[in-house]
C-alpha cells in the first residue's frame, strides 16, 4: 500500500499547450473513525461535509479499499465501494467522505485542458453520471502507480504525462460503458441498503484481517436472505456481483502481500486459498497484466522486464 502523499504544482505554458495536463496528484488512506478530509491541502481544495466544494479543474478519484458516500449537484447521491472511480467536474458542487466504520483508500489526479472539455462536450464525460464501476482493475491500478511515480519524481514534462495517465484510465473505464447511474437515496430500500453495507463490511473486514475467504452464499445466509435476492441487490448497488467483489478483494490482498511482505509466491498462494502457485500466477497475470514476481519487482522500483 502506498504511503499517504499529495502534490500540487504549477503548470508551465508549454505543458498547458498540449491540451491535457495534471495540476495535482495524490493517494490517501483514511483509517476507520479518522477525521476526513485530512489537513495539509491548499485552501482552494479544502472542504467540509456541511459546505461541500466546487473546483476549477476536473478530478479523477479511485477507491481501492473501503466504502463511502458521494454527492453532487443536482441532487445526485451514490454509495461508493472498492473498485469505484468517480469524477469531479469544474463548477459542479460536490462532497464525499468514507464510511466511518471502514475508512477508505483513495488515489486521485486533478486535470484540466481542452482535451477533457472535448470529452465532456462529446458526452463521454457526463456530470450527471460521474460514478463508474472499474472492471479492468489491474490495468487501472498499474496506471495509478505510474501516476504516483511521476508525481513523486517530477521528471521533465510530468504534468502532461500525468494527464496522459488520466486519459488512459478514463479510456479503460469508459470502454466498458458501465456508469453507476446516480439515484436518490430513496431508490434503494433501507433493508436492501443495510444488507449490502453489512456484506461489504464483512467481506472487506475478513480481507483486512487476513482471515479466510467468506463465501457470498454464507454472507447471504448470515443476512437472512436468499442468495438470488442478495446477489441482485449487491450488483445493483455496487456494480459487481458478490463473487466478482470477493475476487477483487482476493486480488487486492495478493497485491498487499506481494508489496508489503517477503512471503514467497508459493506461501501467498497458500494463504489466499489457491490450489497451487501455478493457478495463483495465472489468475494474477490475468488481472494485473504480469505475473506476481514481475509485479513485485516493478513495485519495488526495479525493472518489470522479464
Amino acid at each position: 500500500m502506498s504511503r499517504n502523499f499529495h502534490s500540487y504544482f504549477p503548470v508551465p505554458a508549454r505543458d498547458r499547450a498540449w491540451g491535457l495536463y495534471a495540476t495535482a496528484c495524490g493517494v490517501n488512506r483514511t483509517p476507520p473513525h479518522a477525521v476526513y478530509p485530512s489537513g495539509g491541502h491548499p485552501e482552494s481544495r479544502l472542504f467540509s461535509w456541511e459546505q461541500g466544494r466546487t473546483l476549477a479543474d476536473y478530478q479523477l478519484l479511485y477507491l481501492s479499499a473501503g466504502r463511502g458516500l458521494f454527492e453532487s449537484a443536482p441532487g445526485l447521491k451514490r454509495r461508493l465501494g472498492a473498485g469505484t472511480l468517480f469524477l469531479l467536474f469544474p463548477g459542479v458542487w460536490h462532497r464525499y467522505r468514507p464510511a466511518v466504520e471502514t475508512g477508505w483508500t483513495e488515489s486521485w489526479i486533478e486535470v484540466n485542458g481542452t482535451y477533457f472539455d472535448q470529452l465532456r462536450a462529446a458526452g463521454l464525460l457526463d456530470a450527471r453520471h460521474p460514478v463508474h464501476a472499474v472492471k479492468a482493475v489491474g490495468e487501472v491500478e498499474a496506471l495509478w502507480a505510474e501516476a504516483l511515480r511521476l508525481a513523486r519524481g517530477k521528471p521533465p514534462g510530468f504534468p502532461v504525462r500525468l494527464g496522459l495517465c488520466a486519459a488512459q484510465i478514463l479510456a479503460l473505464v469508459l470502454r466498458h460503458g458501465n456508469p453507476l447511474r446516480p439515484q436518490s437515496a430513496a431508490t434503494f430500500s433501507t433493508r436492501a441498503s443495510g444488507i449490502v453495507s453489512k456484506a461489504q463490511a464483512l467481506l472487506e473486514g475478513e480481507w483486512e484481517k487476513g482471515g479466510p475467504e467468506v463465501s457470498p452464499e454464507s454472507v447471504a445466509r448470515k443476512m437472512g436472505v436468499s442468495y438470488s435476492y442478495f446477489r441482485r441487490e449487491f450488483k445493483r448497488q455496487t456494480g459487481f456481483s458478490p463473487k466478482q467483489y470477493r475476487m477483487e478483494i482476493r486480488h487486492r490482498r495478493a497485491r498487499n502481500l506481494l508489496q508489503n511482505t517477503a512471503l514467497a509466491v508459493k506461501e501467498i498462494a497458500g494463504q489466499l486459498g489457491y490450489s497451487s502457485p501455478y493457478h495463483f500466477t495465472l489468475d494474477f497475470r490475468a488481472r494485473a497484466g504480469m505475473p506476481p514476481t514481475r509485479w513485485r519487482r516493478a513495485g519495488q522500483g526495479g525493472s518489470p522486464a522479464l
